[in-house]
């Protein structure tokens, strides 16, 4: 069994705080981790202005505070420590997260007013194209584990990985994938003067998906996958299907926000991290 020994945490001090300490904590008691809390005060000319002594008055603060949210979370056999320097926020995640071989990144969403967290801020999103190790973002309320966990895949090798990872570390063996392709549209049909031929090609569109899905299925030796078929893209099936089935966790792999080939495409990552309301774990291919 993999050891998942450090969890970063990328805080905020902010009232969805309690919520992302408390999943840390979460994870961290089923999978006996250590967690490193890290705040981040703004590196820019305004507080380049700060005396050293202020700048302590200011960490001491800032340390208390997030005591003050701690005191309300089961902490209880977790160890933990919490950094406060003057860094940008993406670079001292990313840094702190590789300098202790982290198993995990933790972060939140930004706040939007009287809606549910959904809004992904630029700090998320240069985690994400800048680490290799998985990133959790947190969307909601974290009472309990992970009920309804999903994986999305687009059959490739880093969908495997990170199925397999979230597996481990979530401690559920029966997560489902989820794979979904494009059908043929019948404006498409009707451009291309093939709206006669339409059983026949949707049929064999069909056909070689579902081949596609089987060598997927033999080649991992895995079982628990549904496909969906969608004419209108593939970005809002995925979508739709999370929300009608209430998943709390969707799962995705990526090699990167930034490059061509990643998880179907870049922008489907970047539109599914920002529209979810589930939380949401981005995989990132070493």
């Amino acid at each position: 069994m993999k050891k998942f020994d450090n969890i970063v945490v990328g805080l905020d001090i902010t009232k969805t705080s309690i919520s992302i300490l408390k999943r840390a904590f979460l994870l961290a008691k089923i999978n006996g981790s250590t967690i490193t809390i890290v705040h981040a005060i703004a590196n820019n000319w305004f507080t380049e202005l700060f005396t050293p002594l202020k700048f302590e008055k200011i960490q001491t603060h800032t340390k208390e505070n997030i005591q003050n949210v701690l005191s309300d979370i089961d902490t209880e056999g977790v160890n933990y420590s919490i950094i406060i320097e003057k860094e940008t926020a993406s670079n001292f995640v990313v840094d702190t997260a590789k300098n202790i071989n982290a198993s995990l990144i933790i972060i939140g969403a930004n706040e939007k007013q009287n809606k549910e967290l959904t809004l992904l801020g630029s700090t998320a999103h240069k985690i994400a194209q800048n680490s290799n190790i998985p990133l959790l973002i947190v969307k909601n309320p974290s009472e309990k584990s992970y009920e309804n966990i999903i994986s999305f895949t687009d059959l490739s090798e880093i969908s495997y990985t990170s199925l397999t990872f979230a597996k481990e570390f979530f401690k559920q063996e029966n997560i489902p994938s989820i794979y979904a392709y494009t059908q043929m549209s019948e404006f498409t049909l009707k451009y291309y003067e093939e709206f006669d031929n339409k059983e026949n090609i949707t049929s064999n569109i069909q056909n070689k998906e579902q081949q596609r899905v089987d060598q997927f299925k033999q080649t991992h030796n895995v079982s628990n996958i549904h496909s969906i078929e969608s004419d209108t893209g593939i970005s809002s099936s995925l979508l739709n299907h999370v929300h009608s089935n209430n998943c709390d966790l969707v799962i995705m792999g990526s090699k990167g926000l930034n490059n061509s080939t990643a998880f179907i495409y870049g922008s489907t990552t970047s539109y599914l991290m920002e529209n979810l309301k589930s939380d949401i774990l981005i995989y990132v291919s070493k």
